[in-house]
């Protein structure tokens, strides 16, 4: 099983910012996945049989992505210093 560390960096501005919590804006989830996905250089999953939001990041927030997989399937866990943000399951191609 593979297994690596990336850093993430949620935008300071975004389109989606304007509706998810005016005044105080919150990295919404399906943006935070779309980030985890960049980071992993691949293509959109084909499914997310598992995901787990924790806490709410910030515009701006760094956090780091724990990924542990064998190609078809890849399991996450996002934190941001030493407090889970979300985890779950990626899966890709036909293995969904």
């Amino acid at each position: 099983m593979t297994q690596r560390e990336v850093m993430i960096h949620a935008p300071l501005s975004h389109p989606c910012y304007e509706g998810h919590f005016p005044g105080h804006p919150v990295v919404p989830g399906v943006l935070l996945i779309e980030l985890i996905v960049e980071a992993l250089g691949r293509g959109a999953p084909a499914s997310l049989p598992q995901v787990k939001f924790v806490r709410p990041i910030a515009p701006g927030d760094n956090c780091i992505v724990r990924l542990a997989g064998d190609g078809a399937r890849v399991s996450f866990r996002c934190e941001r210093g030493s407090q889970p943000v979300a985890e779950g399951v990626l899966v890709f191609g036909s293995a969904a």
